[in-house]
């Protein structure tokens, strides 16, 4: 105990950046990420051993994945294969950000699994924790629009698109639009018309695939995505 008071109070003299650099040393961890991504140089990565980053994938500049609760082992924020994550993109987890396979964000987009504990107003709150029970689901090819917030315990189904600017608080089924603060559903995919219709218009025998199908479907016709990596940055260079 005296020990670790000692090397607190050592440490608490140094300068501000070199005393993170030393943080960030004893942490260390690796960064578990599929073959052909690309993580700009610039993303800030708090819990590297617990973000998995699957095959073909982009995370833009400017972006933060944060891990609250760092557990061994535990997974929690996973960004799957052949997905794009826009510009300045902010991830701060619960339990989980599962992002799925060929899902598109755009620029300015947050992903809130978590926040600060607020039980008791006498305490910082900088001080009081962070909660971790919330899961936040994103579905297969996903189009989350440009500064879209999801929030808390929610799961976005696969195939769906969310506008810009949308604040998401409830489950968004698969296959929907979803717009607005807080975000409703406008329309879903009709399978047997092929087209988005209005939800009033969608048949009840809708019949859409399975999140394994859609995926099973989408690999077979798009094994990989030729990435936009020019736009994952200034540094990607200018067309």
């Amino acid at each position: 105990m005296l020990l670790r008071k000692l090397v607190r109070s050592i440490l608490a003299c140094l300068p501000i950046k070199l005393r993170c650099l030393i943080q960030s040393l004893r942490c260390h961890g690796r960064l578990q990420i599929g073959l052909g991504s690309h993580i700009h140089s610039s993303v800030h990565l708090l819990g590297k051993e617990n973000i998995r980053v699957g095959r073909n994938t982009c995370v833009s500049q400017g972006s933060w994945l944060n891990i609250n609760h760092r557990h061994k082992g535990k997974i929690a924020i996973e960004i799957g294969s052949n997905c794009f994550i826009g510009k300045n993109n902010f991830f701060t987890s619960g339990d989980m950000i599962s992002i799925g396979d060929y899902t598109l964000t755009s620029i300015d987009c947050k992903f809130i699994g978590s926040t600060h504990k607020i039980n008791d107003p006498e305490v910082p709150y900088l001080l009081t924790g962070t909660t971790d029970t919330d899961q936040i689901i994103i579905g297969v090819n996903c189009f989350i629009g440009a500064g879209v917030t999801v929030l808390g315990n929610v799961k976005v189904g696969h195939g769906s698109v969310i506008g810009a600017n949308s604040l998401v608080l409830h489950d968004i089924p698969p296959f929907s639009i979803a717009i607005g603060n807080p975000a409703k559903i406008i329309k879903q995919y009709s399978f047997f018309y092929k087209a988005w219709l209005l939800t009033s218009e969608v048949l009840s025998e809708n019949e859409m695939p399975s999140e394994l199908e859609y995926l099973t479907q989408l690999k077979n016709k798009f094994p990989q995505l030729d990435m936009p990596w020019i736009a994952a940055g200034k540094s990607m260079g200018d067309l």
